[in-house]
């Protein structure tokens, strides 16, 4: 009879030796030295969703988490959908939205799945426009300052300032750079700045370094991504341990 003795072990065909060998790893707190790889981390998860084990499933997540910034963010969002995370779904997005779209490889796009990836491409078409109407409007100066002796030309200049550099270095079409790059050279133009006083200089610098008009962005990406996570991912139910079963007085999952 299969488990009577080592020579006649129990057969699981779904359970590769690999798992089983992880399975041990994380019931006896005992690894590698180099530890789990990306592969067994995916093992793990696989085990978990086939034997109810969630001592497997939190250890193979959280290996997931420390190292998430060694995967690219699509990676991630495709294992999220696929054994239901959401620990890091809404920060994976965010970081995809970074990316051009045609640096998304075709097969990944189709394990992204529709949802995510149609509200990827609208999320990229919105915040491109939205790059380009900060680019082409500049913060106006609603105050100069006390010692400002020409308000007409500081605005002209500073208008002038606006689109030459800062909205040139947002819509680059050889090298775009994200919002705060740009205003990191933007301020550098310090002794180029025409006739802008320097008081109002220092004042608008200070208004275009809060970032006012991309928090709107910033928030737009995450809500959609709490969205996405809370419509496609149900994380699975506290799986118990036989213990815990025999103290609820609960039959085991084989003596359901």
């Amino acid at each position: 009879m299969e488990g009577s003795s080592d020579d006649r072990p129990i057969i699981i065909p779904e359970l590769s030796m690999n798992m089983f060998e992880l399975f041990l790893s994380v019931a006896y707190s005992s690894w590698k030295p180099e530890g789990p790889s990306h592969d067994d981390v995916l093992d793990l998860l696989r085990f978990s969703n086939k034997f109810m084990s969630q001592k497997a499933r939190d250890v193979a997540i959280n290996h997931l988490h420390e190292r998430r910034f060694r995967h690219a963010p699509y990676e991630l969002l495709t294992i999220c959908l696929e054994f239901s995370i959401s620990k890091f779904f809404v920060p994976a997005f965010c970081r995809l939205v970074e990316f051009r779209i045609r640096d998304i490889p075709g097969p990944v796009r189709k394990r992204l799945g529709f949802e995510v990836w149609n509200a990827f491409v609208d999320l990229k078409e919105l915040l491109d426009e939205h790059n380009r109407i900060v680019a082409c409007e500049e913060p106006p100066i609603i105050e100069h300052s006390s010692c400002c002796t020409d308000n007409t030309a500081c605005f002209i200049d500073w208008r002038q300032l606006w689109w030459n550099s800062m909205a040139r270095f947002l819509l680059d079409g050889r090298n775009p750079q994200k919002f705060y790059d740009a205003i990191e050279r933007f301020q550098e133009l310090g002794p180029e700045i025409g006739r802008v006083n320097p008081e109002c200089w220092k004042m608008m610098l200070q208004t275009v370094k809060k970032g006012t008009a991309f928090h709107l962005a910033y928030d737009l990406v995450e809500e959609t991504a709490r969205q996405l996570s809370a419509a496609l991912i149900i994380e699975p139910g506290p799986m118990l341990t036989r213990a815990e079963l025999d103290t609820l007085g609960l039959p085991s999952h084989e003596e359901i």
